[in-house]
Parts: structure tokens; sequence; C-alpha cells
């Protein structure tokens, strides 16, 4: 394969927003990458604020196995990085850039995903837009990783979706997607280099309440909170042929729509009234940290992490030479 690099972004001082909880994700990054490097012998290349230093250090490399979740503490130059590793002619793990590009703007990629007939759930930008009476999330348009989502994110009232807003322009600095949240099933679908794996679920406590059904960043990363043990995982999930089939369609023409051709996950609600199973949000990159989502579904394709990463070392190299 020759040399292997692992690239990980070092930025979290850049990041001021995040609060200590919303860290812990930064922190397993550099876990995975450190776990990747050893089961590959690779080099670790922290990207930190010389990004051109970075850049040239990689050069020497035939292969970047690459974590970096943005540079310079913006998620938005997760694509850009990738692009850069393309443009020196280095191949590298990462999905397409475009992809990238396309799947981080949450309120772009609910519009291509609706011109496209895949159902997602109707999504707004103002909430001047947004209907009521009506329940809706509101979710910060270019974070991923539950940043930004909590119970406080569902909201019935003028009131509360307006205020909601401001809360993530202001925190985040960015727009706030507004998206009719679907009572229901929390599924997830992963796949890599467009192979699909077993179907996992988020499975929530009986005593929480509709609107509190939401895996926002306390869920994902503060263990032992209450929203943490309100939720466990079940992969492979208990669902019947035709939920599976479905998914597997929609997710795959997504897949196809967007260029999304290392590792995506899809996280899916299906309604309890109708069965529909509607798109909620789609990660190029994926965490593959030892609780993730991801790793979760390889264990129960029994396929190992190693042959994982060389799956798509194989499928990068290949992407190269095309």
């Amino acid at each position: 394969m020759g040399r292997i690099a692992v690239a990980y972004n070092d930025d979290a001082d850049l990041k001021p927003h995040l609060n200590e909880i919303e860290r812990v994700g930064e922190e397993e990054v550099l876990d995975c990458a450190s776990e990747s490097a050893e089961i590959l012998g690779a080099e670790m290349v922290p990207v930190r604020h010389n990004v051109d230093a970075a850049l040239q250090r990689l050069r020497e490399f035939d292969i970047v196995v690459d974590f970096c979740e943005g540079v310079l503490g913006n998620p938005q130059f997760e694509k850009s990085f990738a692009l850069a590793l393309e443009m020196i002619g280095v191949a590298h793990t990462s999905c397409d850039p475009i992809a990238v590009a396309l799947c981080t703007d949450k309120i772009l990629v609910k519009r291509l995903l609706q011109a496209a007939g895949l159902p997602t759930p109707r999504g707004y930008a103002s909430p001047r837009d947004a209907p009521l009476p009506g329940t809706y999330i509101v979710k910060p348009a270019l974070e991923d990783a539950g940043i930004g989502i909590d119970c406080h994110a569902v909201v019935s009232s003028r009131a509360d979706l307006e205020a909601r807003c401001a809360y993530v322009r202001e925190t985040y600095e960015q727009p706030a997607l507004i998206e009719e949240f679907i009572e229901g099933r929390e599924l997830n679908q992963a796949i890599y280099c467009r192979r699909l794996l077993p179907v996992g679920e988020v499975v929530f406590a009986e005593h929480l309440a509709t609107t509190e059904r939401v895996v926002g960043w306390k869920a994902k990363w503060a263990n032992g909170s209450a929203e943490d043990l309100a939720t466990t995982n079940r992969t492979p999930a208990r669902v019947d042929a035709a939920t599976r089939d479905e998914i597997a369609r929609i997710c795959l023409t997504a897949v196809e729509l967007l260029g999304a051709d290392m590792s995506v996950r899809f996280d899916l609600r299906q309604q309890s009234q109708t069965g529909v199973i509607y798109i909620v949000d789609i990660n190029p990159n994926p965490d593959l940290g030892l609780g993730s989502g991801f790793r979760k579904a390889l264990d129960a394709a029994h396929i190992l992490f190693s042959e994982f990463l060389e799956d798509l070392i194989i499928a990068a190299c290949a992407r190269r030479s095309r």
C-alpha cells in the first residue's frame, strides 16, 4: 500500500463556541486516529494552525487516512482539506469533497433531496416560513455530531421558534434549519464504498415524552447524563424486510445523487402513524470511534475495523487512478 499517514485536525482551541461536553467529540477524533495509525503501522500527522505545513508533510505519503473534520476551527473546511489533498496528488479516504460540501449544508442538502423526490421532513430557513400549529426541531445548519441539539431544540410556538433560531445564530454564528419534527423511531444506515451495513436504531427510554426523543450532543457525548442513559443503541435494528429494503433504496439513491463514495451514515426517522421513512441527516466521513454507531454496524456485519480501513485505502487508491 505504500507509505500511509493518518491526518487529524488538532484545532479545538479555535472552537470557543463548543461547550465542555461537545469537545469530547474532538478528543474522540484523536483516539480514532491513534487507533487507526497503530493498526496500519502509519504515521500520525496533526493538522494545526499551519495547514500549508501539514499538506507539505502529507505530500511525502502515498495514502492519507483522513480524519480531518474541518481545519482551522471551521468544520466547513473539511471539504477544502480533502480537495487540497487531491490537488497535491495524494490519495485520501475522505468522501468526495463535493459530497462533503453538499452534506455539511443541511439546508442545501434538504433541497437537493426534495428535488430528487427522496423523503425528508419539510424544512424552512426562516421562522416566518414555518406554518403553525406544528412541531419543529431547530438545528445549526452547518454543524454535525449533535452540536446545538437538545430537548430545547424541539419547539411548537412562534415565540419559542424565534428564540431558538436566535440562540443558534448567536451561539454558533450560522443560520438555523427549521425542520418538521417527525414522531417515531430513530434509525440509521451505515454505508461504505456503496456497501450496506446492518440497519441500527436508537431506542429511547419509555419515560421520555415525544418531543424529548432526540439524539443531541448530550446523548452522544455526555456519558452518564440523563440523555445518554435514556438512549440505547440496537444494531441490528428490529425492522421487517420491507422497511430494510426501503431504507436501502432511499439511502443508496442519495449516495448516488450526492457522490458519497467512501463512508457515510444516514440518520432516519420512521413516522409512527404512517411508517414512512424520512432522511433527517447525512453524515459523510462519520464518527468512527469505538462506541460509534458506525462501528456497531461494522461489528454487526462481522467486519473488523482493520478490514474496513483496508477497504477504504484500496478504494481511495482506485479512485485516484481513474
